[in-house]
């Protein structure tokens, strides 16, 4: 797995939790605040864009525009991959290395799903397809952690994620922090630790969901931008760790996933 240096465990530029309601004035981070989703006009934009460029709209318009290198947050499809570490400051390449070791020694714990599922999340693996031998991105959420008053808290990760392969217990490979509708993340490793989001189908108050095969939404929804997420993979360098998709040659690598699956030409489905 990960190897943890023990001395990097003293950096004390971030602690490992961001509370917006417990701070304020020059303490809160001028990076979080209310108002991520893009103005109505904008986000029609861009809705309009991705349901034109959906495959079964029949429609070749061009792809949204890949955001530049030292972006924090946008669409998961405009931002590029993998963070470009040059690009951060010292303090914050050091943010981004104590909030990646804080996750995967919190998270080890639930490396079991049966201990998981013990602590509150919901592990019931997802259907799948006759014949569907692929790798899943099994995202086991706790919804007391995604409810609760504390953002990018590396001790209440929301989210866990396990690769999900036929015929193989789950193996964990990665977590999830997502923020509550309308509240942007902060950025402790700065253009390393990126907040994304997708386009959901959306009615009201409720949970936005997957927009159906054709790019629409049910009816009495609305096409949206989702929460702000950030994936947090436990890979063993800190470039692939904030990839923004499952970074497969890296989890290989750290041998997260079966050699059969790492082969070239192997089937794995992508976030």
């Amino acid at each position: 797995m990960i190897a943890i240096v023990a001395a990097i465990a003293g950096i004390g530029l971030y602690d490992g939790t961001w509370r917006p309601r417990e701070r304020a004035g020059a303490e809160a981070n001028p990076d979080a605040h209310r108002d991520h989703t893009l103005a109505p006009r904008q986000a029609t934009a861009v809705s309009t864009l991705i349901l034109h460029s959906h495959p079964a709209s029949g429609r070749s318009l061009r792809s949204p525009a890949m955001l530049p290198a030292g972006a924090r947050r946008g669409l998961a499809h405009s931002l590029r991959q993998y963070p470009t570490l040059s690009l951060a400051t010292p303090d914050q390449w050091q943010a981004a290395e104590r909030l990646r070791i804080l996750l995967w020694q919190t998270a080890r714990r639930w490396q079991d799903p049966r201990a998981a599922e013990a602590a509150g999340f919901d592990t019931r693996r997802p259907r799948r397809r006759p014949g569907d031998r692929s790798v899943l991105w099994f995202h086991s959420e706790n919804r007391a952690f995604h409810s609760d008053r504390f953002y990018l808290d590396a001790r209440r990760p929301d989210t866990l994620i396990y690769a999900d392969t036929p015929g193989r217990p789950l193996v964990l490979v990665g977590v999830m922090i997502s923020m509550p509708r309308g509240l942007r993340g902060p950025t402790p490793g700065g253009p390393i630790t990126r907040w994304h989001w997708h386009l959901v189908c959306a009615q009201g108050a409720r949970r936005g969901l997957k927009p159906l095969g054709d790019g629409s939404c049910p009816r009495g929804s609305r096409l949206r931008l989702g929460s702000e997420m950030m994936h947090i993979w436990f890979t063993r360098d800190l470039r692939s760790a904030f990839a923004i998709h499952a970074p497969r040659a890296e989890l290989c690598i750290a041998r997260l996933l079966p050699a059969t699956y790492c082969e070239d030409g192997a089937t794995i489905h992508g976030m």
